[in-house]
C-alpha cells in the first residue's frame, strides 16, 4: 500500500476529552475490548509504573467510532517514551482496513519520530501482508520478533455449543473434574481470595520463571475495578484446602484470563479444566460476550498453550510490534 485507500474516511483522533461514562460505553461497543484499554488497568499502570494514560476519541463525521489509549512517561522531561498495547479498538462498523490504517496515520502525525519521541506499538489488528502494508503506509516501521498471539472465545454461542467446542482431551479432563468431588469457592470482589492468590502465583512465577503482572499491579487493578463488577475470582477447594485458583478481569462487554495457580493436588484432580469452565458460566451470566484467555508466550509454563487451545476458542497473531 504505497498511496492512501481508495476510500479514505474522514476520520479523526479527539484527544482528552470526554467523560469515564463515554470511555466506558464505547468500550462496551466494541465488544472484542482488549483489557490494556480499559479505565481500570491504564490508571493501575499509571500508580504502579507512572506511566500516564492519554485517551483518545476517534470520530468518524463527528460520530465516535472507537476509542484509543496511549500512555506516556518523560525522561528528564525532555524525550517523551510513548506506548500502545492492543489498541485501537473500533466498533464493529468501523472495523475496516481502510479505517485503521487512517487511525495509525493520525497516530504516526500525533507522535512523530525523532530523537526527544520514542515509540513502541502493538496494534489491535490481525497479521498479514495487508495489515504490514498498511502500518508501512502509516508511516510505522516493523520491530523484529513474532507478533501477540492469543485466543479469543466467543460467549455468545449457547452454553451446550461451548462444551462442544472443547477439545475431546480437554473436555474429559472436565469430567474427571466435576466428579473429584472438589468445591467452587466464587469471590466477585477479590477483596477475600485475593492475597491468598497473589501468594501462590508469586511464588510460582518465581520458581518457574515465566512473566506476568506484578502483585502490585493485579492489586491496583482490583481496586478501580472491583465498584464496576469486574472481578472474577475462583478458587478450588478439596477436603476444605484450596488446590487452585484463578483471577479473571473484566472490560466492557469482553474478560481476560489474567492469572492462574494450581497445586499438585489441584493438577491431579483437573481443578483449572474446572475453574476455566466455571469462569465461562460465570461470564455468560454477567452478559460477557468475548473471553481472552490471554497471551501465548514462548516462555510459559509447559502445556499451558495446549491446556488454552483446548477450549476451542480462536486463535489470533496480531500484526506485530512497530515503532
Amino acid at each position: 500500500m504505497s498511496s492512501p485507500p481508495p476510500e479514505t474516511p474522514n476520520l479523526r483522533i479527539v484527544w482528552d476529552v470526554g467523560r469515564l461514562s463515554e470511555w466506558a460505553r464505547l468500550l462496551a461497543e466494541c465488544g472484542q475490548s482488549t483489557l490494556t484499554q480499559g479505565f481500570g488497568y491504564s490508571q493501575a499502570f499509571y500508580t504502579t509504573e507512572r506511566w500516564r494514560p492519554r485517551l483518545g476519541i476517534i470520530e468518524l463525521a463527528d460520530n465516535p467510532v472507537g476509542l484509543v489509549v496511549v500512555t506516556e512517561k518523560r525522561i528528564a522531561k525532555l524525550i517523551r517514551i510513548v506506548r500502545l498495547h492492543r489498541g485501537p479498538l473500533l466498533l464493529p462498523v468501523a472495523r475496516k482496513p481502510a479505517v485503521f490504517a487512517m487511525v495509525m496515520k493520525l497516530l504516526r502525525q500525533e507522535y512523530r519520530p525523532g530523537p526527544f519521541c520514542w515509540t513502541a506499538l502493538v496494534p489491535e489488528w490481525p497479521a498479514g501482508e495487508e495489515a504490514e502494508a498498511m502500518m508501512r503506509w502509516a508511516g510505522w516501521r516493523r520491530d523484529k520478533g513474532p507478533g501477540y498471539r492469543t485466543i479469543w472465545l466467543d460467549l455468545r454461542q449457547e452454553e451446550a455449543a461451548l462444551r462442544a467446542g472443547l477439545a475431546a482431551n480437554w473436555r474429559n479432563k472436565l469430567k474427571q473434574a466435576e466428579s473429584s468431588g472438589l468445591v467452587v469457592e466464587v469471590d466477585r470482589d477479590g477483596k477475600q481470595q485475593l492475597p491468598w492468590l497473589l501468594e501462590q502465583y508469586q511464588a510460582d512465577k518465581a520458581a518457574r520463571g515465566y512473566r506476568g503482572p506484578s502483585p502490585q499491579l493485579v492489586i491496583r487493578m482490583r481496586t478501580g475495578m472491583h465498584k464496576d463488577g469486574d472481578i472474577l475470582l475462583l478458587r478450588a477447594m478439596q477436603d476444605g484446602v484450596p488446590v487452585a485458583g484463578i483471577l479473571v478481569l473484566g472490560h466492557g462487554k469482553a474478560a481476560t484470563y489474567q492469572i492462574g495457580w494450581s497445586s499438585a493436588a489441584g493438577r491431579s484432580a483437573r481443578a483449572h479444566n474446572l475453574l476455566l469452565w466455571r469462569a465461562v458460566q460465570e461470564l455468560r451470566a454477567q452478559g460477557r460476550e468475548w473471553f481472552d484467555l490471554g497471551g501465548l508466550l514462548p516462555d510459559s509454563p509447559s502445556g499451558f498453550t495446549t491446556f488454552k487451545r483446548g477450549m476451542g476458542g480462536e486463535e489470533v497473531e496480531l500484526v506485530g510490534a512497530w515503532r
